[in-house]
């Protein structure tokens, strides 16, 4: 059984024009937490020390030695600063390319862009978003999840058309509301 297209009228269409999608700092924390976890554990699996950085072991041993206790923190402190280091390297490297190629045709943008279209539609059962990032140079147009099976992808695909020719052109709110027509004309 073939599910019947919802009336035009049955849902919402929402637009959002943004100079750059946000940066996911949540995703540049996590892969700097999980490669600072994973790189004592790995260095021992390769019969290296886990204070690998050049002279960190040492340094901070020295550091540490306390007169009253003589106390040696030994390589353990080392550790963890090169689990330290590794954690801000990730992210400051992330943050870098983030920041410095927006619009680069790496993986980063793309995900920043569908990461924040994603959010944007979060629970809602009867919403269209049309999505553009200009630094990313990006454009979605989605159906929430309840909609995907009902509103014709050649729709979807007509109103993303629609809206790339219209941001091409400069004027983006020409480009919204020819998108908007071809998605309703679609649909008809």
């Amino acid at each position: 059984m073939k599910s019947k297209a919802p009336a035009p009228d049955t849902f919402e269409i929402r637009t959002f024009h943004v100079a750059s999608a946000p940066d996911r700092l949540d995703l540049a924390l996590g892969l700097g937490i999980v490669v600072a976890l994973l790189a004592p554990a790995l260095s021992l699996a390769l019969g290296t020390s886990p204070a690998w950085l050049p002279g960190l072991a040492t340094v901070w041993r020295a550091g540490h030695l306390t007169a009253e206790t003589g106390l040696d923190a030994g390589p353990f402190v080392g550790a963890l600063m090169t689990q330290a280091i590794l954690l801000n390297g990730v992210v400051l490297a992330w943050r870098a390319v983030a920041n410095l190629a927006p619009q680069s045709g790496w993986l980063l943008p793309d995900l920043r862009v569908e990461g924040q279209a994603r959010g944007l539609i979060g629970t809602r059962s009867d919403l269209v978003l049309f999505y553009v990032a200009d630094a990313q140079k990006s454009v979605r147009v989605m159906a929430s999840s309840d909609l995907a099976g009902q509103v014709p992808a050649a729709a979807l695909q007509a109103a993303r058309d629609a809206l790339v020719a219209g941001m091409a052109s400069g004027d983006a709110v020409s480009a919204f509301a020819s998108a908007r027509v071809a998605l309703r004309s679609a649909m008809a």
